[in-house]
């Protein structure tokens, strides 16, 4: 296809007057005296060739441009104030070229306007102004926002003020040791058959009963009792300073408790009541020449971390309860000589319970040696009172709080030198057994005689008197 002829009407060229009036209209001020741009100088020619006329957005694009920013900045100014969503255009103004009135250009030999107005709108030039109403009009109205109105205060009225009668704290009960007796039974060794209840009702625990009565020595001046009988003999021609050596908790480590036995002695191994086969490793331990004892499981202090074992003995029990559970661990074998506590700071701490405790002992014609768990053990005082054969322990040698079992043999034989006797605990672990071995060997030597618990006992029943 062919291009299609535009038809395009001639130029007239423009003259100075036209040109002259068109610019001064659109932005040039002409000072009185002075020629209008394009005109000669006085004393000058004409120029040679007429100006060419300047187009219409040459002219007027700085200021159509301002003032199209100018009105955005309102418009959008407007709308961040206001807080009114953004308004879409329904129509767009374009000032381009082609919007404009193209530019009239006089023919040659035509007569110019008169007027800068006349010469302006023959060049297409229309005032700000009126374009700025063009481009309001394209666009929306911006929509009106809500009336807020002021939400009606609300008088709230403050609480009430209530008096509260203090209430008086009462005294805080002992736990009841029903699901811990249950618990140990389940774990202890052979136990005695306990009645039935014949009703459902809880028993109620006397948390401070009465004492029984003071235990009365047998007629008699208290020389002959049993547990002189299964005493073991000092070594012949012993003097002080005399070592005794308990170790407690036998019976529960076979191989811990048969390496104590084999131990040169003679020395005492307390048998833990709750054990197997007590009658069997007693017999096997005073075979070997050693002396034995019964270590009775009582309530310590902190029994959530330190459990004595079952059927220990506990502060809360009532009478009958704590008479049955220590005739449980006095049965268990027949050929001790003394009992000592396991654990039990709280239970020896308590007078009533420790004296129900000590009569059974003194029944039963054996001694008592407190192990002093606690600092507040009212054992030894209530022994006396009795008039029982007791006595209490002088160190142990390997507790949490000992410094190491060289240190604590070393106390040992300045508290023997001192007073002529020592009781010493141990417990039948590898490095207490090591240590003992290695003393026992040198014993002599060091001028010390090892006997066991009865004989530093019956010295210091002597020196009492």
């Amino acid at each position: 296809m062919s291009d299609p002829v535009l038809k395009l009407k001639p130029r007239r060229a423009a003259t100075a007057q036209s040109a002259a009036g068109a610019y001064g209209a659109s932005q040039t001020r002409v000072l009185p005296g002075q020629p209008m741009p394009g005109q000669p100088m006085p004393g000058q020619s004409a120029p040679a060739a007429a100006v060419k006329p300047r187009s219409f957005l040459a002219v007027n694009w700085p200021l159509m441009t301002a003032a199209a920013a100018l009105l955005a900045g309102g418009v959008v100014m407007g709308m961040v104030v206001g807080n009114a969503p953004r308004p879409q255009p329904t129509a767009t103004v374009a000032l381009t070229a082609s919007a404009a009135v193209p530019p009239v250009v006089p023919s040659p030999g035509a007569t110019a306007p008169a007027t800068p107005a006349t010469a302006a709108a023959q060049q297409g030039w229309r005032p700000i102004s009126e374009l700025a109403q063009q481009v309001a009009v394209a666009l929306p109205p911006a929509p009106e926002l809500p009336k807020l109105e002021p939400e009606p205060a609300v008088a709230v009225a403050p609480p009430p003020v209530v008096e509260v009668e203090p209430v008086k704290a009462e005294p805080a009960r002992p736990e009841s040791p029903k699901a811990e007796t249950a618990r140990i039974e389940s774990k202890a060794v052979a136990p005695p058959p306990v009645a039935k209840k014949t009703t459902d009702k809880p028993v109620q625990l006397t948390a401070a009963p009465v004492a029984p009565p003071a235990f009365v020595r047998p007629a008699g001046d208290g020389a002959v009792q049993a547990w002189r009988a299964r005493a073991v003999a000092p070594p012949a021609g012993a003097r002080p300073p005399y070592v005794a050596f308990l170790i407690d908790d036998a019976g529960l480590d076979r191989k811990g408790t048969q390496r104590a036995i084999n131990l040169r002695g003679p020395v005492t191994l307390s048998f833990m009541s709750y054990a197997s086969d007590l009658s069997e490793q007693s017999a096997a331990a005073r075979a070997a020449g050693h002396e034995v004892m019964l270590h009775l499981p009582m309530e310590p202090l902190d029994v959530k971390r330190n459990n004595p074992g079952p059927n220990a003995l506990y502060v809360d029990l009532d009478a009958a309860e704590l008479q049955r559970r220590l005739a449980w661990h006095l049965d268990r074998f027949s050929d001790y000589v003394g009992v000592n506590n396991h654990m039990g700071s709280r239970f020896t701490a308590n007078a009533g319970r420790m004296g129900q405790v000590l009569d059974e002992i003194g029944r039963r014609q054996v001694f008592w040696l407190d192990s002093l768990s606690g600092p507040n053990s009212a054992g030894p005082a209530l022994a006396r009172q009795r008039g029982l054969d007791a006595a209490e322990r002088d160190l142990f040698l390997d507790d949490d709080r000992s410094p190491g079992i060289g240190h604590e043999l070393a106390a040992m034989e300045r508290i023997a030198r001192a007073r002529g006797d020592v009781i010493a605990i141990g417990h039948p672990h590898g490095s207490t057994l090591t240590a003992m071995e290695n003393w026992i060997a040198t014993a002599k030597e060091r001028g010390f005689t090892l006997v066991p618990v009865s004989t530093v006992l019956l010295r210091r029943q002597q020196q009492e008197r």
